[in-house]
């Protein structure tokens, strides 16, 4: 699951990072060992989020988890059909807080623009995405279970969906 990890955060979400204005930055965070990218400190995204108040008041996150693997024999020999879920987790806390999520009319991130730019990031790499694993080929990315409801009239803002890796290994 490592590849897959690797391959959301860099190369999916790497540009979107990078297209944050320093005054809103948004850091990766691997969640699977709480590494955030940026910093190389740690970050535990499965606590509250209303106990991160100090690390929403410097950057916005976007964190990701492995969730299953879930590998079907696929004819003669040893070929499998793999199927490998991951977690997809966007976490803000509001100006007002001193935070970086804002409504558009104020100097912040709208949470819903942040969103929407990490989804279409996401969906920009649906079709047979190459996580430079071994002995794998995925012939696309699904996205599942998108939910937004956290992230409405609180100072705390949260997003998550899921993605679905399917394809073969090659022997």
């Amino acid at each position: 699951m490592r590849h897959e990890i690797q391959f959301l955060l860099e190369d999916v979400l790497g540009p979107v990072v990078d297209a944050r204005p320093a005054d809103h930055p948004l850091f990766r965070v691997n969640r699977d060992d709480s590494t955030v990218y940026e910093t190389g400190s740690k970050l535990d995204m499965q606590a509250p989020i209303q106990t991160r108040k100090k690390q929403l008041q410097r950057a916005n996150f976007v964190g990701v988890a492995s969730q299953s693997t879930d590998p079907t024999p696929a004819g003669p020999g040893s070929r499998y059909e793999l199927q490998m879920a991951t977690s997809l987790r966007l976490e803000g806390m509001s100006a007002a807080k001193r935070g970086h999520i804002d409504h558009p009319d104020v100097d912040a991130v709208p949470f819903e623009t942040l969103f929407q730019d990490v989804f279409e990031a996401a969906q920009g790499a649906m079709s047979y995405p190459d996580v430079g694993r071994p002995g794998v080929s995925y012939l696309d990315l699904t996205i599942t279970n998108i939910d937004d409801s956290q992230s409405d009239h609180s100072d705390f803002h949260r997003a998550e969906f899921d993605m679905l890796f399917r394809g073969y290994t090659d022997s």
